[in-house]
């Protein structure tokens, strides 16, 4: 008789199954050798620990012979530009206006929106064991259709991340605001994210660039980027802002936009502070 499983787990499983494809044996197999983290399994999985196929000098030459076919520039020979990706992101699949373009930039370690380096490339898709187009189309299909769920949270948060290192234009610090609030757009607007950053109640990620761009006007560093992220997650479980107080270490820009959604909502400018123990 198969053991029992928690609600949770039976979840993980059949969200395992979905991601890579895999049988209930090997789902479970995988999941148990990582303690039901169901993220640091599907990692493991395609990375050749726990029963994956490891990866193979064969596997790598393979990739960089498909890197070759997108090449758009004979003078760069490790590098794959825009005109090159935008037809290599068409063969797998990826839509250039959805969220599965940023994660494929996050596999391949882009050094700049949209482009690819030989190094990255090959790397990136060989630790997944993607050695095919064919391989790369069927992990970008999974990823995408599991990324809307909950438990994609983690994989969201890395790709999210990594949008600040190809969003900035040369060796800036910092995101023009224009650019910015197009990722955010993208990132929290998207069906393919499972932070959708607007309740029926509440427009937040309107409120957030109508107010960024009537009283902020600044480009966006790394600390308000990062920041960004946990303040939208939080604002979605608490719409009343009851989590959000002075004393915290908030950015300025979220304590202004916090007074400014008071003022929204009729209050005067106030929202109420949470008690601190």
């Amino acid at each position: 008789m198969p053991p029992g499983y928690t609600t949770a787990q039976k979840n993980a499983i059949s969200q395992f199954m979905t991601f890579t494809s895999a049988d209930r044996n090997t789902a479970v197999r995988h999941l148990k050798s990582h303690n039901w983290n169901q993220e640091s399994a599907v990692n493991g999985y395609f990375s050749g620990g726990s029963g994956a196929p490891a990866t193979s000098n064969s596997s790598k030459s393979s990739l960089s012979k498909i890197f070759d076919k997108y090449r758009d520039d004979p003078s760069s020979p490790d590098s794959v530009l825009m005109e090159g990706m935008a037809k290599y992101l068409g063969d797998i699949g990826v839509s250039i206006e959805d969220i599965g373009m940023l994660a494929v930039s996050e596999i391949v370690q882009s050094p700049t929106m949209g482009e690819m380096s030989r190094e990255g490339f090959v790397e990136g898709w060989s630790a997944l064991n993607a050695d095919s187009i064919d391989k790369q189309k069927s992990y970008m299909k999974n990823l995408v259709k599991a990324l809307p769920l909950p438990s994609s949270k983690d994989t969201f948060t890395k790709i999210y991340k990594y949008t600040f290192q190809i969003a900035r234009s040369g060796n800036q610090k910092a995101i023009l605001l224009e650019m910015a609030l197009a990722y955010w757009q993208l990132l929290f607007s998207s069906p393919s994210s499972p932070i959708r950053w607007k309740t029926d109640a509440n427009p937040w990620l309107d409120w957030w660039s109508e107010f960024l761009e009537s009283k902020w006007r600044k480009s966006v560093n790394k600390d308000m980027w990062t920041e960004t992220l946990k303040f939208a997650q939080q604002c979605l479980e608490d719409e009343s802002l009851g989590f959000w107080n002075e004393e915290a270490s908030w950015p300025s820009v979220v304590d202004e936009f916090v007074k400014w959604v008071g003022e929204k909502r009729g209050k005067g400018g106030e929202v109420e502070e949470m008690e601190v123990e």
